[in-house]
């Protein structure tokens, strides 16, 4: 590693991702590590950039252990840090553990993005609760929220899935209306 003077947060940050991406995640857990011992203080990017990355590669005891780490070292997460976090919830089919999670971004002041409410409206779909992703959905506009063509996706997407043609359709003319196009697969499914 060079010298500790020419290192800063964003370029240790650059290294540990690229060594994250190549699925080295003890070797750019130890780069964290030694940071810390060159006087590097890791951020929000670091343990959000590790988090993902041990997630990603079923290691969630150290995902875990990492967002416990940052909390306990006084750094908070943001709204990517948490959005990671929900993902992975949901795709471990917690959808509600996600839900309690956003509820958390409130009490903090973050304020969950378009992101976060599909990744809650997909995990909620795939748990079987289609009356709470749906209650998600109505609620975007009283939370400042627009649905965007992610979100549309979907709904129609699982709308489709839940035989709910009549809501899917409609949504999929709403959609149109903003020049979102729903896949082709979603297109067939409607026409069936």
């Amino acid at each position: 590693m060079p010298e500790a003077g020419e290192l800063d947060v964003y370029s240790v940050n650059i290294v540990i991702k690229a060594v994250c991406e190549m699925g080295i995640l003890d070797r750019a857990h130890l780069i964290m590590l030694e940071m810390e011992k060159l006087g590097i203080r890791p951020d929000v990017v670091t343990y959000t950039t590790l988090i993902s990355a041990f997630y990603k590669f079923n290691q969630r005891h150290i995902g875990n252990g990492l967002w416990n780490l940052m909390i306990l070292k006084g750094c908070l997460p943001n709204l990517a840090t948490f959005n990671v976090r929900i993902q992975f919830l949901v795709n471990k089919g917690r959808s509600w553990d996600a839900n309690k999670l956003v509820g958390l971004m409130h009490h903090l002041g973050l304020k969950p993005d378009e992101v976060t409410y599909n990744l809650l409206i997909k995990g909620f779909y795939r748990a079987g609760f289609l009356d709470m992703a749906k209650r998600i959905y109505s609620h975007l506009p009283d939370r400042g929220i627009q649905p965007n063509v992610k979100i549309y996706q979907t709904m129609i997407h699982y709308l489709c899935e839940a035989n709910d043609f009549d809501l899917a359709y409609t949504m999929s003319k709403k959609s149109m209306e903003k020049n979102w196009f729903p896949s082709i697969d979603t297109i067939l499914k409607l026409l069936e």
